[in-house]
């Protein structure tokens, strides 16, 4: 329970720091508040994005973090060309072993921030700006019979994690799952669930050459919402609908269901 009410009060600083840029997984959010409320002995992770004008970070903080398990800091800025992305990835790395065991994400925050307001990376960045090389991703979405496997389920979200994806699996039936990221990782992704073994797998929709403000997911996860049927299997894709609605996704419904 400590380590869930650590996780809270970090978010609880952070949003009081940067009010307007925390964005929040509002699902882990209320399993954390249960969980700390009821005295619960369950880790839930807390996923959270922190976005500034250009640079966006993607948040986890797993369940025995901070006294057990370190964050997972992922940052995407379209301006960053590919030697300053390596800088500030392994300065992310470093504080986040340097603070091994304590809250971390606003010394992560204030590290990449100054970094990234130094001469020579804002030389660097108006150099890669000037020649126009903002990086493209990709959003590809699968329909699926039925996703019930907790071996899928888990495989997916770590190849989600190995090709720095971001997205969600829809489980139940049917199964939704969603990919985002570039052209080569959701390639790879897509030769790792294809080997897998599906009764019906469609690749239902794909969109390419998005920039990093048209992402609209934060790092892969589950989404669940209410389930009903005989089985409890069947989740209620009125709630979906509206899940996708409030990115701006309500047509790709359709799509998916053929409507």
């Amino acid at each position: 329970m400590a380590a869930v009410q650590q996780r809270l009060d970090e978010l609880e600083l952070l949003q009081s720091i940067y009010p307007e840029s925390i964005i929040v997984d509002y699902q882990d959010l209320l399993n954390c508040q249960e969980c700390a409320s009821n005295n619960s002995y369950q880790h839930p992770a807390l996923r959270f994005t922190v976005k500034f004008p250009n640079i966006e970070l993607a948040v986890c903080l797993p369940g025995l973090y901070p006294s057990d398990d370190i964050a997972e800091i992922r940052i995407a800025w379209s301006s960053l060309v590919s030697e300053v992305e390596r800088d500030v990835k392994d300065l992310i790395t470093k504080t986040i072993w340097d603070k091994k065991g304590d809250p971390v994400v606003l010394d992560v925050l204030s590290d990449v921030l100054e970094v990234l307001h130094t001469s020579e990376l804002q030389d660097k960045v108006s150099s890669a700006e000037s020649k126009n090389e903002e990086k493209t991703y990709n959003r590809i979405w699968y329909y699926s019979h039925h996703i019930y496997s907790k071996e899928k389920r888990s495989n997916m979200i770590q190849w989600s994690k190995d090709f720095s994806l971001d997205g969600f699996i829809l489980p139940g039936k049917p199964g939704i799952i969603c990919i985002e990221g570039p052209e080569e990782d959701c390639k790879s992704f897509n030769s790792q669930v294809r080997a897998l073994n599906w009764q019906l797998l469609k690749l239902q929709h794909e969109e390419h050459g998005l920039s990093s403000h048209q992402l609209k997911f934060g790092p892969f996860k589950e989404v669940i919402f209410d389930v009903h049927g005989k089985a409890k299997n069947h989740q209620d894709l009125g709630q979906f609908k509206e899940f996708l609605g409030n990115v701006g996704l309500s047509n790709v419904f359709e799509i998916l269901f053929n409507i």
